[in-house]
């Protein structure tokens, strides 16, 4: 007996010895992996891997150190031999699955995570967080919506543990659709799987990439990589999902009946349904059946803001305006809850608002987060609450096996297999595609790179810098180019000598520097924003307005090619703040330009605010709201003086950080209106009042947001006719992950977000814009688009910095495509563009285009389109009794039984100035029969006759229009 329990304490003694020198070998190998000596971590733990093959915690040490070394295989491979029911199993799960993704093992990443997301307590939290983040990556937020309101159910503990753990839950559900989604980031993670070993993994994969595909307006490779799922025997459930996705952003109805057809109503909610029976019929035109399925979709949904605005539109077309109105302003209250909603969360103040949070989740139709807030908020109380039991947000359809989707919604047997669609025809029968070369170096511009003044501060002013202003500054009949330059920031004492260049035209496709010649180089300088252009004292002469870091400049232009300063003698000098774009216009109708200058916000150079990513390891530009929005301001030109009347004439508006502005007769009143793009925050619609008196009415007119219901960081603006009804519409660009808005004019100062209609939302989602204009690239008579964009972050690889520039070809209807761009085509090279102004440098009736990208020469796109059939006629106004410039003239041309109309607007664009002319493309018609102008002033002029493929000056009052010779170079 003794000898036994000698023996058994010396096996104990052993066993103790053995595991406290395991303890320390591994301790060892975690020492030598901190220190980043991977290869002698990993050939200790080999080693120990030998010696001990069952001990769980020296697999899980090793599989960590092969995923420090990057080697996903053996990570894989290592952890894998720690079975399921090992305590250690949840430590290794999160490195398996990352393992098995960047392998492009999806349905294995899962899988593993499947096995554990019951586990309770901070690991399971931990690994429900990690398989958030793999569907968020494949584009299946609504599975991991559901999945994180089942660990909502799971959250228990004490008070306060619990409270937090809720409220991360929380955090990461709202932020699943309020968070920019890193699509560049997602696509090329999907890619580095390369192609799974397994069946099912390459299917995984598909439907990823042919989601992102889909979203990001990839439509033809969105198609492509389905069509195979498609064809497969077993007809996938989530293949023909991911079909009707696809069908419904590409306006393809043929094709979403056709996955309709195939697909069960029981796995569609009830909203899901009403939104697909009102999309069905908005596509045949039947606009009773789309308006019952709208009004039943948000007594389901209270939160669709888009089905609200396109309520409003089909009641005023109906003659419903009482209709029309509740619901603009059903949907304006919801832009404002959903503002405060995201800036809450933005703040991270949810601990603090919980009721708030909770009534706004609730008038937004966020159902599960405005339980879950209250049972947050009650748990607060004495007695506590009941168990978690947040619900979903959508109800079920309540529809029977065995019922199609097809049968659900209606649709007769010849419908659902129809292969023919009702939609509105696409009409986009272009003559030929524009051909665009890049001659920055070729036109001797290379030699002027803008510089932002780039600092590890990354300071806000810093982002917003970079314009560029076309003009006949010398009145030899070609444009010209003056580039604003930016320079260190904060710049030093003293605002030392102007930096900004002006290059003379020399008509033979080159530029010259004529900044010295022009005596622009004699003036102060400063770290420059914006530029505009407008003869502010009717002598024929453009003059120049200059936006700079707390200052503006106004250069007089004297007629004999040189500029004046007159910003003194004009009212304007002293201390601005900081001012972004402006523009001129006559706003009072007195025969003079006006002046409006947007303003952006309070900023400490000295003292900047330090703002970093979400990891708190990279600084990068702070969000807006941050800061306190400084007000915009409006001068009245009183014989040349600029007298500051912001708040005479009511706008004395604090909360708007503006960045684009642009001025015409937006409602069709004869007087000019303003609208402003507002960074994060309500657009503004300066509805022009009569007597320099301006009225907000952004909300009512459906300016201020975008049809989904957000206040955009809108960026810049562009003006024109894009759907030929003869009212001026408005596109703004925003910020990565929000889209160019469209807004239609529907009259009367009423406007309605298009861009998804217009085939703008999924194709511009994932670029972050800046200058923008409208142009008719290839003289088909069809206004197109065209986009500089860029990032204010350098936050790679999460999003792109540089951007390509992209340009959209409209149709008759104001549909855009994107141009498909060649692998030599400037339209792949990215930039970090800002400014773009637009106008025909060389005169040979096609419009080019000029783009400040920072910290690189000025990008130069040259039109060398070659159309045959493609005319154009080219117009300059002269006012008399209105401002010389005309602007906020609108003039329609009509030629070969069509008919154009545009109007001349100042400013435009972002913190630049195009052309001032108006170019028409008059596609085959050879001769304009009639052009008509309504002049500010009120008087209505008709020239008859025009002769295409020329230039004209249409003088206010003339009886006739003169013909304006191509200047020689």
């Amino acid at each position: 007996m003794a000898v036994a329990s000698l023996a058994l304490a010396g096996y104990l003694g052993v066993a103790a010895w053995n595991a406290q020198r395991l303890e320390g070998e591994l301790r060892l190998a975690a020492a030598d992996m901190e220190a980043g000596r991977l290869s002698t971590a990993r050939q200790r733990l080999v080693s120990l891997s030998e010696r001990w093959p069952g001990r769980d915690e020296v697999w899980l040490q090793l599989g960590l150190c092969e995923a420090a070394r990057g080697n996903a295989a053996a990570t894989l491979s290592t952890l894998s031999r720690i079975p399921t029911v090992s305590r250690l199993y949840a430590r290794a799960a999160g490195p398996m699955s990352q393992a098995a993704i960047g392998l492009g093992r999806i349905g294995e990443a899962e899988r593993i995570l499947a096995t554990v997301e019951d586990l309770p307590g901070p690991d399971g939290d931990a690994l429900c967080r990690t398989r958030v983040i793999l569907l968020g990556q494949l584009g299946r937020t609504d599975e991991a919506a559901r999945l994180l309101e089942a660990r909502w159910r799971l959250a228990a503990g004490p008070p306060p543990a619990a409270e937090a753990v809720r409220l991360g839950i929380l955090r990461d559900h709202i932020g699943l659709d309020l968070e920019p989604f890193p699509l560049q980031m997602n696509l090329s993670i999907l890619k580095a799987g390369g192609r799974a070993p397994d069946g099912a993994d390459e299917v995984l994969l598909t439907l990823a990439r042919a989601h992102l595909a889909t979203r990001s307006g990839a439509f033809d490779e969105a198609r492509s990589a389905l069509e195979p799922l498609l064809a497969r025997p077993q007809g996938d459930l989530d293949a023909w999902k991911a079909w009707l996705r696809w069908a419904v952003a590409a306006a393809r109805p043929d094709e979403a009946r056709r996955a309709a057809a195939e697909l069960p109503a029981s796995s569609f909610g009830a909203a899901e349904l009403a939104s697909l029976q009102a999309w069905f019929a908005a596509g045949r035109r039947d606009h009773a059946a789309e308006r019952r399925a709208l009004e039943r979709l948000i007594e389901l949904d209270p939160g669709r803001e888009e089905a609200l605005l396109r309520l409003s539109v089909l009641a005023r077309e109906q003659g419903d305006r009482a209709a029309a109105d509740r619901y603009r302003a059903r949907k304006d209250e919801l832009d404002r809850a959903r503002d405060r909603y995201l800036a809450l969360y933005r703040e991270q103040a949810l601990a603090d608002h919980l009721d708030e949070m909770a009534e706004l989740a609730g008038r937004l139709g966020r159902r599960f987060e405005a339980r879950a807030f209250r049972e947050i908020s009650a748990s607060r109380q004495p007695g506590g609450a009941p168990a978690p039991s947040a619900s979903s947000p959508d109800v079920p359809a309540n529809r029977p096996p065995g019922v199609t989707l097809a049968e659900a919604l209606g649709m007769t047997e010849r419908e659902a297999g129809a292969g023919t669609s009702p939609w509105i025809p696409d009409d986009r029968t272009w003559r030929g595609l524009p051909a665009f070369v890049e001659r920055s170096r070729d036109a001797n511009l290379g030699g002027f790179v803008f510089d932002n003044g780039t600092t590890p501060m990354h300071q806000l002013p810093e982002m917003a810098s970079g314009g560029v202003a076309l003009l006949d500054h010398d009145g030899d009949g070609r444009l010209d180019i003056y580039l604003v330059q930016g320079g260190a920031f904060p710049p030093g004492p003293g605002r030392g000598r102007s930096a900004d260049r002006l290059y003379r035209n020399r008509g033979d496709g080159t530029f010259e520097d004529a900044t010295a010649r022009s005596r622009l180089a004699e003036m102060p300088g400063g770290y420059g924003h914006a530029a505009a252009v407008g003869d502010y004292d009717n002598d024929g002469h453009p003059d120049l307005f200059v936006t700079r870091w707390r200052s503006y400049a106004l250069y007089h232009n004297r007629g004999d090619g040189t500029f004046e300063d007159a910003t003194g003698q004009a009212g304007l000098d002293g201390d601005r703040d900081w001012p972004t774009s402006a523009a001129f216009a006559d706003l009072d109708n007195d025969g003079d330009l006006d002046l409006y200058v947007c303003h952006y916000g309070v900023w400490d150079p000295e003292h900047p605010k330090v703002c970093k990513d979400p990891s708190g390891a990279i600084v990068m530009a702070c969000n807006p709201r941050e800061i306190d929005a400084m007000p915009d301001h409006v001068f009245r030109n009183d014989a040349g003086r600029f007298v500051d009347v912001t708040r005479e004439a009511g706008m004395e508006e604090r909360e708007g950080r503006g960045l684009g502005v642009v001025a015409a007769d937006l409602d069709g009143d004869g007087l000019i209106d303003l609208f402003v793009a507002n960074d994060t925050t309500a657009n503004y619609f300066w509805r022009n009042m009569g007597g320099f008196r301006f009225e907000e009415r952004a909300h009512l007119a459906g300016l201020a947001a975008n049809a989904a219901g957000g206040f955009q960081a809108g960026m810049g603006v562009a003006c024109g006719d894009a759907d030929g009804d003869g009212r001026p519409d408005v596109a703004v660009t925003n910020f990565y992950d929000e889209s160019t808005t469209l807004y239609g004019n529907l009259g009367d100062g009423f406007f309605a977000d298009r861009g998804p209609a217009a085939g703008l939302a999924a194709p511009t989602r994932y670029r972050l814009g800046f200058g923008i204009s409208f142009l008719d690239a290839n003289n088909d008579g069809r206004l197109d688009l065209l986009i500089a964009n860029g990032h204010v972050s350098d936050i790679r690889p999460l999003f792109p910095f540089a951007m390509p520039i992209q340009l959209f070809l409209g149709d008759s209807l104001g549909r855009f495509a994107e141009i498909p761009a060649e692998s030599d085509s400037p339209f792949r090279v990215p930039h970090v563009g800002r400014g773009l102004a637009v106008g025909d440098l060389d005169d040979d009736g096609l419009v080019d285009a000029l783009i400040v990208a920072q910290n690189e020469p000025p990008v130069l796109l040259k039109n060398e389109s070659r159309l045959p059939d493609a005319h154009y006629l080219s117009i300059r106004l002269r006012g008399v009794r209105s401002n010389r410039d005309g602007v906020g003239a609108l003039v329609t041309v009509e030629a070969g039984g069509r008919r154009w109309s545009a109007t001349r607007p100042g400013g435009g664009s972002y913190a630049s100035a195009s052309d001032g002319r108006l170019h028409f493309g008059l596609g085959a018609a050879a001769t304009a029969e009639k052009v008509t102008v309504r002049w500010p002033s009120g008087r209505e002029d008709r020239f008859e006759g025009l002769k295409a493929d020329a230039a004209y000056e249409l003088v206010e009052a003339a009886t006739a229009a003169r013909r304006i010779s191509p200047p020689r170079p």
